[in-house]
């Protein structure tokens, strides 16, 4: 029998909701690292994420880059899709929609993800992009997610 492979992020996850420790580092990827993610609040289907935004994301204007914006989006709804889901699954963002409300200059940004449904194949989750004081929605977004088995390939 082959033992069942999981998605590193999603047991981090539910080990640390478990726990409940919680304002900590999210360097699970580099990209989360670049970003200076941490993990503000968690339960499974919610989590709260803040990200330290440098100069380096800033576009021509001097304000946080669009692309910027949606991936803190993405990372957040993603790690709230994979708090629900159980050991072997993983998933993958189908389609995302997503609304600039105001520009923001480099700083902690929070993000807040709820997850509104999980199917057999499909999560639907929505978040909202704040100032670090949560006074100002720079930008919300929606978004599905493909709900699938974790698949190691093992090289040859």
């Amino acid at each position: 029998m082959n033992p069942v492979v999981d998605n590193p992020d999603r047991a981090f996850l539910e080990r640390v909701i478990a726990e409940a420790k919680f304002d900590i580092p999210l360097e699970l990827t580099a990209g989360l690292s670049a970003l200076g993610a941490r993990l503000i609040q968690g339960r499974p289907g919610a989590v709260e994420l803040s990200y330290d935004v440098s100069e380096a994301a800033i576009q021509g204007n001097g304000v946080v880059a669009g692309g910027t914006l949606m991936t803190m989006l993405d990372y957040a709804m993603a790690f709230a899709v994979l708090s629900k889901l159980s050991c072997g699954q993983t998933c993958a963002t189908t389609s995302i929609t997503v609304n600039m409300q105001a520009a923001v200059k480099p700083s902690r940004l929070k993000v807040s993800a709820t997850v509104e449904r999980v199917g057999r194949q499909v999560a639907f989750a929505r978040a909202e992009l704040f100032d670090p004081q949560r006074e100002l929605l720079v930008a919300s977004a929606s978004a599905t997610f493909f709900i699938m088995n974790v698949v190691r390939t093992q090289a040859a």
